[in-house]
């Protein structure tokens, strides 16, 4: 079966995480981790999309972001889409890079956010790197703790929850190097929505296929040019092995990251839905990696 559509929408807080392909490293000097920052500030700026946390691991990333304008999935594949070309292209291979696609939970900013971002700021001090996580160079803790410039890590919607004096920052230290057990299991990946009640009855009622809906033809065709940088004929009518390849990665992006329908696909492409569900049950089985 093909895995749901994400959760998706304007002004929504985000917790992503990915692995390296087959769990291995994405990272192999502090260069590469500098690089992936850079691409993570101007990714983060093209799709309007703050980023409150960070931690870059060997083998995997976490952030915690919020999507005014609902670009989340264009703006992921924005980002690990050139750090995929630069890491490929610095260390003279080809081929995924990250083995999967990005996971995501839509979170409340709240109690819960607090909660996220101690974990993504701990995650050094759980591998065993650093005792302190201001030890650790890749996390957007040491700007939390004015240890370092904050540059664009926006940190105010968990900082104001401290208080508004100048100890607030001790009192988030305090926070984050307490012994304390959080509500979530945030390594469930099952685990969609992390909120209240009340915050997941309103989500539940947000239409969150709302893209597909508003979308024309026109602007699918738009969006398809544009993040894969191919022609449309391309798309419609493939030739040979590697655009047709190429068309199933395609239809796997707008189905699970766009939400679009299979049948408005098949309609777009003029296939049949058989076609659209044998593309899906590779993908599934797969056969078809989606994330570059």
């Amino acid at each position: 079966m093909a895995r749901r559509p994400r959760l998706f929408g304007e002004k929504l807080h985000h917790h992503i995480y990915a692995w390296g392909n087959n769990r291995q490293a994405i990272f192999f000097n502090n260069q590469q981790y500098s690089r992936y920052l850079d691409f993570l500030e101007k990714s983060s700026r093209q799709y309007k999309i703050d980023i409150i946390a960070y931690a870059l691991m060997l083998t995997h990333i976490h952030l915690f972001v919020y999507d005014l304008k609902g670009k989340v999935s264009d703006f992921m594949y924005s980002l690990h889409g050139e750090y995929a070309r630069y890491f490929n292209r610095m260390n003279c291979r080809v081929g995924h890079v990250f083995g999967e696609r990005f996971n995501n939970k839509v979170v409340q900013a709240n109690e819960y956010g607090l909660w996220l971002s101690r974990y993504i700021h701990r995650q050094a001090v759980e591998a065993r790197l650093v005792r302190d996580p201001k030890h650790y160079q890749w996390s957007s803790y040491r700007a939390y703790i004015g240890e370092e410039p904050v540059g664009f890590v926006e940190p105010d919607v968990i900082l104001e929850q401290f208080g508004n004096d100048n100890k607030r920052i001790d009192r988030y230290k305090e926070f984050v190097l307490g012994t304390a057990n959080g509500p979530i299991d945030w390594d469930m990946r099952s685990l969609l929505v992390v909120g209240d009640l009340d915050f997941k009855q309103k989500l539940e009622e947000r239409e969150t296929t709302k893209e597909e809906k508003s979308m024309s033809n026109e602007e699918i065709c738009e969006h398809i040019t544009e993040q894969f940088d191919i022609n449309l004929r391309q798309f419609l009518s493939p030739n040979g092995w590697d655009e047709k390849r190429l068309r199933r990665k395609i239809i796997v992006h707008l189905i699970e990251e766009v939400g679009l329908k299979p049948q408005r696909i098949a309609q777009l492409c003029n296939i049949s839905r058989g076609t659209i569900n044998r593309v899906l049950r590779k993908n599934a089985q797969n056969v078809l990696p989606v994330t570059d």
